[in-house]
Formats: structure tokens, sequence, C-alpha cells
């Protein structure tokens, strides 16, 4: 009984094993979470959203828009709502989700530096989470 039970549990050590590897490389092109830079969110987002709806394409134009022009607080605000969207799929989320870690990371920086919108921005985000 006992070799049965380890047999179990070894199995499902596994599966959960084989998940996380899985997951980790389907959603985000192989990347362990971490932000990366806006130049590999750039492309991660272009080929995530090749094929996508047009209104789905024009929510990620006014996100990428006001990343271009640094507006941050705006462009984490958009990235959010637009990976909230369940017409995405999971390419596009993860690429979204990648962009905002991205964008994220700037307003740490700012408000590290006493940027208090930013660090009102990240502290009511991670309220909500």
């Amino acid at each position: 009984m006992m070799e049965r039970i380890s047999g179990t549990a070894l199995r499902a050590v596994a599966i959960a094993a084989l998940l996380v590897a899985a997951s980790s490389l389907a959603g985000c092109g192989g990347s362990s979470g971490a932000p990366k830079t806006p130049e590999q969110a750039m492309i991660e987002r272009d080929k995530a959203f090749a094929n996508a709806s047009p209104d789905v394409k024009a929510a990620l134009g006014e996100a990428e828009a006001a990343m271009k022009a640094e507006e941050d607080a705006k462009a984490f605000m958009q990235l959010n709502a637009l990976s909230a969207r369940p017409d995405l799929t999971a390419e596009q989320r993860g690429a979204a989700a990648q962009s905002m870690l991205s964008v994220s990371k700037k307003l740490d920086e700012a408000a590290a530096k006493g940027d208090r919108e930013a660090a009102a921005l990240l502290e009511s985000y991670r309220a909500s989470k």
C-alpha cells in the first residue's frame, strides 16, 4: 500500500512540474516572468497581436502610444485593461502582461525617486489584486 501511495504522489509531483514548465513556456515565450526590456516586450506584442481583431489592435495601439510618449501611468492602465479583455488569446494576454511588467518596473523606479503619482497608482493596483 505504501508503494502505491508513493507512486501516486510521485506522478502528481511530475504532472505538477510539467504543468508549471508548460505554462511558463506557453503564454510568455519561455520567459521566467521577469520584466523584459521594452524592446523584447514590443517584439512579443507584435508577434502575439499580429492577427488580433481591429478593436483589440486599437486598444493595443493606444497603450503603445502612451509607452512611446513615456506616459507610464497611462500605459500601465491601458495595458491592464487590455490584458483583462476576455477576447484575448493566451499568447496575447501573456504579451500584454509582459509589457505591463516592463512599465511597472519604470513606475517602481519613478516611485522610488519620489513620484507620488507612480507610487499611488502602483499602491492602488496592488491593493486591488
